[in-house]
């Protein structure tokens, strides 16, 4: 069993890029920001689809993300 931590945070978006989506078809997202941090959306999440990348760049989101390995994944938008 892995464990993960989660966490809960307010960052302003630089940016967001569209990635390949996943083997399903489904809509992957990677957000940059400002004070460095880069995440992406999980493989196969349909909230992602809500995502409109111009909309949320240059503004600032509250974040629900957890650790995977090495990596930053969001699990939710507010």
């Amino acid at each position: 069993m892995t464990d993960y931590m989660t966490f809960t945070n307010t960052f302003k978006v630089k940016a967001v890029e569209r990635m390949n989506n996943s083997r399903n078809g489904n809509p992957k997202f990677k957000f940059i920001f400002y004070n460095g941090k880069e995440m992406v959306t999980p493989t196969d999440v349909m909230w992602a689809y809500e995502i409109t990348p111009h909309a949320v760049e240059d503004t600032t989101i509250r974040v629900k993300y957890r650790t995977r390995g090495k990596h930053l994944e969001i699990m939710g938008i507010a």
